[in-house]
């Protein structure tokens, strides 16, 4: 096993996943296997993948049953563990995503510069269909915390962390459907700290069919139920309420300034 391990979870994104590989696969930082678990795609992702995987052994493609995307995250990462010997890093690129060619070594730099660190986390850059640049991302630009964390994803787009710290945090909850990022980053957040990279090497892709842009209500449901767990974890949820606008702001409010027969959403 290479010292890095990127992971990707794939379904249905023909147009896209071939560019995502090829971004791994052009890293600076050679010493890295890809590890691409399919979701039971229906079109020619996994085809896409084998014969790319023909050409270059660092690819790994396994196929696997419909899981939905919590259950395949949690599935390529007990792929990746029972490797021998386990990877020093992971990270995760999405299917539809690029990365920049310096990525990965840049933030396993980072990890090495600072050893008591568990995570370091990039600024990113939006980019549409056609891989043009629509915006530079503002998520990172928040200075962090675990409790500025709680009302915003500031560890956006790409993040690349110590492979223990998976274990630590409690891996991936399979009670969720979506956002597994965001709850694994208040996990993580409680147990190591972070490293901010403030350079854009990840490229995320807006499109019709991305999750944020389909499932949009579905995220902001998981994402809150994450705060929610979070602020339990911390002994905070006798003390602070959550409350969601359609907005996907996140605000935490005493909670004696709400009213008891107000609905918790």
């Amino acid at each position: 096993m290479a010292e890095v391990a990127i992971i990707m979870t794939l379904f249905n994104r023909a147009e896209f996943v071939e560019a995502a590989v090829r971004s791994l696969l052009t890293q600076t930082f050679r010493d890295l296997d890809v590890v691409v678990v399919d979701d039971g795609s229906t079109d020619r992702s996994p085809e896409i993948v084998e014969r790319i995987a023909a050409t270059d052994p660092r690819v790994r493609l396994f196929r696997e049953p419909k899981r939905g995307v919590v259950g395949t995250l949690r599935r390529a990462h007990e792929i990746v563990l029972a490797l021998h010997p386990k990877p020093a890093f992971i990270g995760w690129l999405d299917s539809d995503d690029l990365l920049v060619r310096s990525a990965v070594e840049e933030t396993r730099n980072a990890l090495l510069q600072h050893p008591q660190a568990g995570l370091v986390y990039t600024d990113h850059i939006i980019i549409n269909e056609k891989s043009e640049t629509i915006a530079r991302g503002e998520c990172s630009k928040r200075p962090f915390s675990p409790e500025a964390l709680l009302t915003n994803l500031i560890s956006f787009q790409f993040r690349l962390f110590r492979s223990e710290i998976y274990e630590k945090a409690g891996g991936i909850n399979p009670q969720l459907t979506a956002s597994p990022d965001y709850d694994f980053c208040l996990r993580a957040s409680e147990i190591t700290p972070f490293v901010y990279l403030p350079k854009p090497l990840y490229c995320y892709r807006v499109h019709e069919r991305s999750i944020s842009t389909a499932r949009r209500l579905e995220q902001i449901e998981n994402s809150a139920r994450a705060v929610r767990e979070a602020l339990h974890r911390r002994g905070l949820d006798q003390k602070y309420r959550l409350k969601v606008t359609l907005l996907s702001r996140f605000e935490i409010a005493l909670a004696s300034d709400l009213s008891d027969a107000a609905p918790r959403t």
